[in-house]
């Protein structure tokens, strides 16, 4: 009796150490393409559809808005410093420190941003209370 996982010597009818034949064909149906080698893990492989090229779960860009929002309010507001810069500027310093908060719990994030916010903003509220120190002289 032979070892039935050992190759045929005399290369028997379909059995291992025959030549090799071509891949057994699918019955009925479409063919079948090939498939993808499992990656290791829970869940289906992902790959990207045809009409959505990104792969998925990218991660999106994180942004701080009260930093970007002090930074315009300062801009605004030392244009405005004869004017109403003093308010504008303090809401633009209110805007900075509540951004620099959000910049330590993303990662930094804004943080250049929510300090040049804040410098602006205290620069259009002493420039407002220079001119209105000048004005008063007059």
């Amino acid at each position: 009796m032979s070892n039935p996982y050992q190759p045929d010597p005399y290369g028997g009818y379909g059995q291992a150490g025959g030549p090799p034949g071509p891949p057994p064909q699918q019955p009925y149906g479409y063919p079948q393409a090939p498939q993808p080698p499992q990656q290791p893990g829970y869940g289906y492989p992902q790959q990207p559809h045809p009409s959505h090229p990104y792969p998925p779960n990218v991660p999106m860009a994180v942004s701080n808005n009260h930093a970007t929002t002090s930074v315009v309010l300062g801009f605004i507001a030392i244009l405005l410093s004869c004017v109403y810069g003093g308010v504008v500027g303090l809401v633009g310093v209110g805007l900075g420190v509540s951004g620099l908060n959000q910049s330590a719990q993303l990662g930094g994030t804004g943080r250049t941003a929510a300090i040049g916010g804040i410098v602006l903003g205290a620069l259009s509220v002493l420039l407002t209370i220079g001119f209105i120190v000048l004005q008063s002289r007059s």
